[in-house]
């Protein structure tokens, strides 16, 4: 009997350690992401009705799944992490991002700061603050943005290749190029790098070629890397991107069109220029550098 009872106990444990390492498992999924809102929302969720998290823990559950359920036009999330915690820098830039994808972007702005205000050393709301700039046309304040970003202490390597797009949206093209020159030779071979030098025009193709075996591994965006070499068509650069995964075509979709169409424009064809700006514009990806970049060109070409 004493025997019984002790197996019963020790199988309860086992049961109850295994069902809270799962809780714990759904949390720090949902704290990483795994790249597919959808998945994104249902391990969140299962952290949430474990009913194993309070307070900041759980706003900041709430905070994710709120970033993930955004891409479905669901803001709700943010304002029920914020009711937990109302310190909660990151539900604040999660928000300001959907705001701005939404394009609301005065109300994002208003998010960013008030992120900022919690925690000034926070990278990622000066990275989207600075985006946000760019959407709107505001380019110094962009860069003064993206600059924080790359001084702040968790920063994403991807984040310097942003001053210098900034500056070559402003018209800038000797600091663009020290910035990405820089964004070159301290992050990776990143490959839009290397297209912004080649828009930028300082020893371009000599650049271009000289990267490209280092950014040869397959994936996006070496299709329009073999366009700007010459060894692709634009239509076969706009076909890899309509093959993509689903819920990426748009992303690519925008990507491509845009730095088609900066292409177009740096060979003296302005009309090609005007309808790959749109192109990339009425797909609607606001997140992307990309989509704001073809706003600006697009201006400057209607002034």
């Amino acid at each position: 009997m004493r025997r019984a009872i002790l197996l019963a106990l020790m199988g309860f444990a086992f049961a109850t350690s295994t069902a809270t390492a799962q809780i714990k498992d759904h949390a720090e999924v949902c704290f990483a992401g795994t790249g597919k809102f959808e998945l994104d929302i249902s391990f969140c969720s299962l952290a949430i009705q474990s009913k194993q998290h309070q307070g900041p823990s759980l706003a900041t559950l709430y905070a994710h799944r709120g970033r993930a359920k955004s891409e479905l036009g669901d803001l709700e999330d943010f304002g029920t992490a914020l009711a937990h915690n109302p310190a909660s820098a990151l539900a604040l830039n999660e928000r300001g991002r959907a705001r701005h994808k939404a394009v609301h972007n005065a109300y994002a702005i208003t998010d960013y700061d008030a992120a900022l205000a919690l925690n000034p050393n926070f990278g990622d709301a000066y990275r989207n603050r600075g985006a946000t700039h760019i959407h709107l046309g505001e380019l110094s304040s962009a860069i003064t943005d993206f600059e924080r970003a790359i001084a702040s202490v968790n920063y994403d390597p991807a984040s310097r290749i942003l001053p210098g797009i900034a500056r070559f949206l402003s018209g800038n093209g000797k600091a663009a190029i020290n910035d990405l020159s820089a964004a070159l030779t301290q992050a990776y071979p990143y490959p839009e790098v290397v297209l912004w030098l080649y828009l930028s025009g300082e020893q371009a193709q000599a650049t271009l070629s000289a990267n490209a075996e280092a950014m040869a591994a397959g994936g996006w965006p070496d299709a329009l890397i073999e366009v700007y070499r010459g060894k692709r068509s634009s239509a076969s650069a706009l076909k890899a991107a309509v093959h993509a995964r689903k819920d990426i075509k748009r992303r690519r979709l925008t990507q491509a069109h845009f730095y088609l169409g900066a292409l177009a424009q740096l060979q003296g064809d302005e009309i090609r220029a005007r309808q790959h700006y749109q192109a990339a514009i009425a797909f609607g990806v606001f997140g992307t550098i990309e989509h704001a970049a073809a706003r600006v060109r697009l201006q400057k070409l209607r002034q």
